[in-house]
Formats: C-alpha cells, sequence, structure tokens
C-alpha cells in the first residue's frame, strides 16, 4: 500500500544527497561514496545516473541554458531569462553553483 507521497527518484535523491555534502564539506572533502551513502545507494548506482562529481554538480544545467535561450528567442528580455534559471533551482544547489564557479 503507498502512503500517498510519491518516492524521490534516485537521481534526485543522489542530487539532493551530493548538494548537502558539497555544502557541508565542500566539494574537494566529498567523494563519490560519501553522496552514494548520504542516498543510500550503492557506489555503482552513483554511475548509473552521473559520470563523475562534477557531473552531478552541474546537473540540470544545460537543460535551464536552453530554456532561457529559447526564453530569449522568444522575446524575453535578459534579466526575466536569468532570474528564471535563478528559480528553478533550490536554494541550497543556487548557492552551490555560486560557491563552486
Amino acid at each position: 500500500m503507498s502512503s500517498g507521497r510519491p518516492r524521490s527518484s534516485s537521481r534526485e535523491t543522489l542530487a539532493e544527497a551530493a548538494c548537502e555534502l558539497f555544502l557541508e564539506r565542500g566539494y574537494e572533502s566529498t567523494t563519490v561514496a560519501d553522496i552514494a551513502g548520504r542516498a543510500g545507494v550503492s557506489r555503482s548506482s552513483f554511475f548509473n545516473y552521473f559520470s563523475s562529481k562534477a557531473d552531478i554538480l552541474w546537473s540540470g544545467l544545460d537543460e535551464r541554458i536552453a530554456a532561457a535561450e529559447a526564453r530569449l528567442a522568444g522575446g524575453t528580455g535578459v534579466r526575466t531569462a536569468l532570474l528564471a534559471i535563478g528559480a528553478d533551482f533550490a536554494p541550497d544547489s543556487l548557492a552551490l553553483a555560486l560557491v563552486n564557479a
């Protein structure tokens, strides 16, 4: 029987775990094994979704950039397009991306 709340995918769980650990320990001090452990999956499961730590750090950015380009092509102003990119990020993810930029 379901609890009524959808379970997060392993990809989402891994991304959240990585974000938490990168903010707590820093990118360089966090290992793939740490991320997998926090997410409750195996290290090999990590590599089913991401090719590296860098891949998980920047996951989703390409899609957000493509969406911004589409907005700009449709006549949306630069400021509005950039604000939309920032609105898509969870606050911790945005802080992490800015710190590691």
